[in-house]
């Protein structure tokens, strides 16, 4: 049996880990960084389509250096 990765499983790691963020970050870059996790959620065919972990870090790191995507 094969252990897919689901849509689902991907959400909820994403609420989780924007709720840590949330907790340490301004309201302004929080909001960005929401924005920028979720807007492709509708489109995500997998667990692995939604952003999550090292994608929300390096969106951190690049709006600290000035790149906002």
């Amino acid at each position: 049996m094969k252990n897919e990765f689901t849509v689902q499983q991907g959400l909820e790691i994403q609420a989780r880990q924007l709720q840590e963020w949330e907790s340490i970050l301004k309201p302004e870059v929080y909001k960005a960084l929401y924005e920028y996790t979720t807007r492709e959620n509708g489109e995500a065919e997998s667990g692995s389509d939604v952003k999550r972990g090292v994608d929300l870090s390096n969106y951190i790191g690049n709006y600290m250096l000035g790149h906002r995507f």
